[in-house]
């Protein structure tokens, strides 16, 4: 009697063991698609603001750093403050006048969107290349490159 009881609790904390496993698992595949799915509704997100033309759209995911390469030779590392400012000028300089991802890439721990950037720059419609990467910061996507080239 003694031995089916023993046998009984190895196998029911077996069972529990097991469980609780499995259920970790699904857990963190269910935070990873989340966190997959939230970077792509931030991409949107930044897509409608760089269509707009609206610096306060893109601001609430810069991150603290944040690397820029802009076609009027503005290059580095600028704070979100700094960063604010520099998209402002380049937003009045070069306004838009339409802007689409065209590849959205949210499967890979660093997500990123690529798409074209047409604006209006001294009378002429003109097209540049846009590159924006995302990352995980403190439990929320942040910009960390932003590429006009």
């Amino acid at each position: 009697m003694k031995n089916f009881i023993l046998i009984l609790f190895i196998l029911i904390a077996g069972l529990s063991v097991s469980l609780l496993f499995a259920q970790g698992e699904i857990t963190k595949i269910e935070n990873d698609r989340q966190e997959n799915g939230s970077a792509k509704v931030i991409l949107t997100e930044i897509e409608k603001g760089i269509s707009k033309g609206n610096v306060d759209e893109l601001t609430r995911y810069l991150s603290h750093q944040t690397y820029f390469s802009l076609s009027n030779g503005t290059r580095g590392y600028y704070s979100s403050n700094q960063a604010y400012y520099i998209l402002e000028d380049f937003f009045k300089l070069y306004q838009v006048v339409t802007f689409r991802f065209q590849n959205i890439q949210t499967g890979e721990g660093n997500p990123y969107a690529t798409g074209t950037y047409v604006y209006e720059f001294k009378g002429k419609r003109v097209s540049s290349q846009v590159y924006i990467s995302l990352k995980n910061i403190g439990k929320s996507w942040k910009i960390t490159q932003i590429t006009f080239n």
